[in-house]
């Protein structure tokens, strides 16, 4: 895909009829309210290739060609800080400008709450941009738009910011932004809502980044019942059992065998407790009636871990003895072994 197959055809061809006036100096506020629908109405999952493709169609170079003197006899010449100045619509367009200034003036010049998920993932991915006063621009712009930007927009924006954030590396203070974000109990309803309904995709990767913050508590039970992809019951299932989240903080190496030099590079963790209560046998023998062998299995493995011995654990272990998965067979078989019930082979 190039970066120009990313964008509409409309919306490439007007930006590219932006980028002309804008080498020429000429006014571009005719064409400025139809290219800033077209690049909100943008998918924020695909921001990363987007905003190259809009900065290239515009021609948001760092400079321009000086115009020939005979031309400025005849009309204005607007420099690109001239425009921003003069059509303030311009602001969001030059979030994707090459240049580091005009981008921390077109930040510095954004208010309100923003209304387009692909305008909120333009400004989160500058809170990690490679220019220092533009990251600490970009953080002011978070502070005064994120607060009133609404759930809705925010989690549609975050479900695919959430997968690439953790590789940003020169945000710092500037996290403080996303995080406080996330930490908003109508954000984490929203969030809870999609991971419910989505089918395909990285769901589970976003299920454990959502995991860090604990706005998203009081939606594990609902996740564990009613979420479409069975791993993301499974996982609620388990966090609520455990009482405990964890997500991937990174990777580190653990040694095989000292004395022959072998390791092997594994994921590396990170937890924290959840404290709000639940019915953790409710939700656990629903789980072992769930359709999918990994929902059930997540739930014989919390029974192991967490009832073992209990009559519970063996009325369900007995109930799934003969379930036609051989995980769960082999997690019911064991559980009955420990209490002393005979067990015939499947």
């Amino acid at each position: 895909m190039t970066k120009s197959d990313v964008l509409p055809p409309d919306l490439q061809e007007l930006l590219v009829a932006i980028g002309e006036r804008l080498n020429s100096g000429q006014s571009v506020e005719a064409q400025l309210p139809s290219a800033v629908a077209g690049i909100s109405a943008l998918p924020a999952t695909t921001i990363s290739q987007s905003a190259p493709a809009i900065a290239t169609a515009a021609k948001l170079y760092r400079w321009r060609p000086e115009p020939a003197w005979p031309g400025r006899l005849f009309r204005p010449h607007l420099s690109d800080k001239q425009q921003l100045l003069k059509f303030p619509d311009l602001r969001y367009l030059f979030l994707f400008h090459c240049n580091g200034r005009m981008r921390e003036v077109a930040l510095k010049r954004i208010t309100g709450g923003l209304q387009s998920s692909f305008l909120f993932a333009a400004i989160a991915i500058r809170l990690n941009d490679w220019a220092e006063p533009v990251r600490a621009a970009a953080f002011d712009c978070a502070k005064r738009c994120f607060p009133l930007t609404s759930a809705e927009v925010i989690a549609n924006a975050v479900t695919s910011l959430l997968l690439h954030q953790d590789s940003w590396g020169r945000w710092g203070v500037e996290r403080e932004a996303m995080e406080t974000t996330l930490a908003r109990p109508d954000v984490a309803e929203q969030l809870s809502g999609i991971l419910c309904e989505a089918q395909t995709g990285p769901t589970s990767r976003t299920f454990r980044l959502v995991l860090k913050n604990s706005s998203i508590d009081p939606h594990l039970s609902r996740l564990a019942a009613s979420a479409k992809q069975p791993w993301i019951r499974a996982m609620a299932v388990k966090v609520i059992a455990d009482e405990r989240a964890g997500w991937q903080v990174g990777w580190e190496w653990k040694w095989i065998d000292k004395s022959m030099g072998k390791r092997a590079r594994e994921p590396k963790f990170d937890f924290r407790d959840v404290q709000i209560s639940f019915d953790k046998a409710a939700v656990i023998r629903a789980a072992a009636s769930d359709a999918s062998a990994i929902v059930r299995r997540a739930a014989l493995t919390a029974v192991i871990q967490h009832w073992r011995g209990s009559r519970e654990a063996e009325e369900l272990a007995l109930r799934l003895r003969a379930d036609p998965n051989p995980s769960v067979r082999e997690r019911a078989a064991f559980i009955l072994s420990r209490t002393g019930e005979s067990v015939t082979p499947a």
